[in-house]
């Protein structure tokens, strides 16, 4: 027998070889919405796999971002087993979100036509009505191979490479359809009533509810300018024939490393380049530009290499730095615990940093101030700044997309640049890596190099991050007439690196960041490990793992 101490502190005993499943159902009550995983021993673990040790318990609700990953999952999952039963010559890959919504790629010849895609859908709700059972199975490695045949491709196959011969995997089963998933699912399709599947570009969106409202199904809002980013992405890897981490495996085997590095790197300043003859061929209306991204998107190394772009064709960029309009640390507006909330619009001193525009924009002389974050007070420290003929502000900030910032100057004077790591890697056509976990891969390794926190403490503050990010920035990416990928499709391989010894130093006590780490290091045993002494200075990675050229202003 095992003994396993639960939630609420009581200890339990049980049989080996048991799953969490029949507790989560009897604990259902304490929680406010459904329990989709468990967590044992502070690892994420499916509600159906059998367990053989003693432990500690706990459970991951829908309602949360964990808890709508597995969400997501499992509609996937229905809609493969769904798209076989009724068009099994239709071949779906999954590409990226959309919000609250998945999109999924047709590469068949016949492509899906909106009758086909009602028709799918409503299957799919005929599964979660009827709860159809998704089952969990064990194999060892030789035998799972062959019972995924079904989904199986040759960048699965190279993922299952660099696992050990004797490796156990887990195969899910939906109405005999095999799947080989990295994640849990939900025991049956009734778990997952809210979605809608709808035709879009060249294939099929799968909108599901918000992280935090399973309930409420929201209206599908499209994003063309971001997908359009996305597939370019994924376009551009595809050709270099690199656009999944078996692929990526097979370059770094082969030697190829070094050349990746170069081929991406290249790609980055061809495009920041793009962007600075934009600005250049508009030099006589545009004065301002307004970078703005997500935390860890590599903001501060863009804006240094754009204005290095903006000189080449004679431009003279001026950096302005938001952070430095903070109001008075007194007069910053709280959150509802009390504590300052730095992240809001209005901790900006909007009239000044307005009245500061105007008058550079009109020619005048203004004197720059210096925010103080040691004594929380704005001081002015000797700096002025005053415009040219051919001078361009350059300000960076989490608001930047926010038309309230800068109210007071016209569209044609301002560029809106909109700047995120949209990774086009995935680790097969069904398991796709998440833009968020590239981000926090970055962000534990920069803090870590650069501000002497380790990784335990970038997780625990990683909610209110993304909390902030959805406030602040992603209302707004929309807006951006600009948007530029910093992804590198390179880049896992260098982070694992420095992220690895990082995340196992994360101990079980340390609760959900623990969970986070485990999967994370999960996700990165599966990436061939690359040195960075081939990355360039002015590189966007050098930001995160330290050489960077730029460092001054990092």
């Amino acid at each position: 027998m095992l003994a396993w101490k639960l939630p609420d502190g009581q200890l339990r005993q049980v049989e080996e070889g048991s799953c969490l499943l029949s507790l989560a159902l009897s604990m259902q009550d304490k929680f406010k919405s459904p329990i989709v995983e468990g967590v044992f021993n502070g690892e994420a673990v499916d509600l159906q796999k059998p367990l053989y040790t003693d432990g500690t318990v706990d459970f991951i609700e829908v309602n949360t971002a964990e808890g709508m990953r597995t969400y997501t999952r499992t509609l996937l999952f229905m809609l493969l087993a769904a798209c076989y039963k009724l068009y099994p010559d239709v071949d779906l890959e999954v590409r990226n979100t959309l919000g609250s919504a998945l999109y999924c790629l047709d590469k068949s010849s016949i492509k899906l036509t909106p009758e086909n895609i009602k028709a799918i859908e409503a299957y799919m709700k005929q599964m979660a009505a009827a709860k159809e059972p998704i089952t969990l199975k064990r194999f060892a490695k030789s035998d799972a191979i062959g019972k995924t045949s079904r989904l199986r491709t040759p960048d699965s196959d190279a993922l299952l490479e660099e696992l050990p011969d004797d490796a156990t995997l887990t195969v899910y089963y939906l109405q005999d359809m095999p799947g080989y998933f990295f994640g849990a699912m939900c025991p049956h399709a009734g778990y997952v009533p809210n979605f809608e599947l709808l035709p879009y570009d060249d294939g099929v969106i799968i909108n599901y509810p918000d992280t935090g409202d399973w309930t409420h199904l929201p209206p599908f809002v499209d994003q063309p300018r971001l997908n359009a980013a996305y597939q370019e992405a994924e376009e551009w890897s595809a050709m270099l024939q690199c656009n999944t981490i078996g692929k990526l495996n097979n370059y770094i085997g082969m030697g190829y490393a070094d050349r990746v590095i170069q081929v991406a790197e290249a790609l980055h300043e061809k495009k920041l380049a793009g962007i600075a003859d934009m600005i250049a061929a508009r030099k006589n209306e545009l004065k301002l530009i307004l970078i703005a991204g997500p935390s860890s998107s590599g903001k501060t190394s863009t804006a240094q290499r754009l204005s290095i772009q903006m000189a080449v064709n004679g431009l003279r960029p001026m950096p302005i730095s938001m952070d430095d309009y903070y109001l008075n640390r007194v007069d910053t507006p709280r959150k509802a615990d009390g504590s300052y909330d730095f992240e809001c619009l209005e901790a900006i001193d909007l009239e000044l940093f307005n009245e500061h525009l105007q008058k550079l924009l009109a020619g005048e002389k203004i004197k720059l101030p210096k925010y103080n974050f040691r004594t929380g007070c704005r001081e002015y420290r000797g700096s002025e700044l005053q415009m040219t003929d051919n001078s361009v502000l350059v300000v960076e900030g989490i608001h930047g997309l926010n038309e309230k910032l800068t109210a007071s100057i016209p569209a044609a004077n301002k560029m809106k640049l909109y700047v995120s790591a949209l990774t086009p890697m995935s680790f097969d056509a069904y398991n796709r890596i998440h833009t968020t976990d590239v981000r926090l891969l970055r962000r534990i390794v920069r803090d870590s190099q650069f501000r002497s926190h380790d990784a335990e403490a970038t997780l625990a503050l990683w909610k209110d991050v993304r909390e902030g990010e959805e406030k602040y920035i992603f209302p707004f990416q929309c807006s951006a007439d600009v948007i530029f990928n910093t992804t590198l499709i390179y880049e896992l391989a260098v982070l694992k690196k420095y992220a690895v010894p990082l995340l196992e130093a994360v101990q079980p006590q340390a609760g959900r960041a623990y969970l986070t780490a485990r999967r994370l290091l999960n996700m990165l045993y599966y990436v061939k490990q690359i040195d960075d002494t081939a990355i360039p200075n002015n590189s966007i990675l050098r930001e995160f793992v330290g050489g960077s050229i730029f460092k001054d202003a990092l």
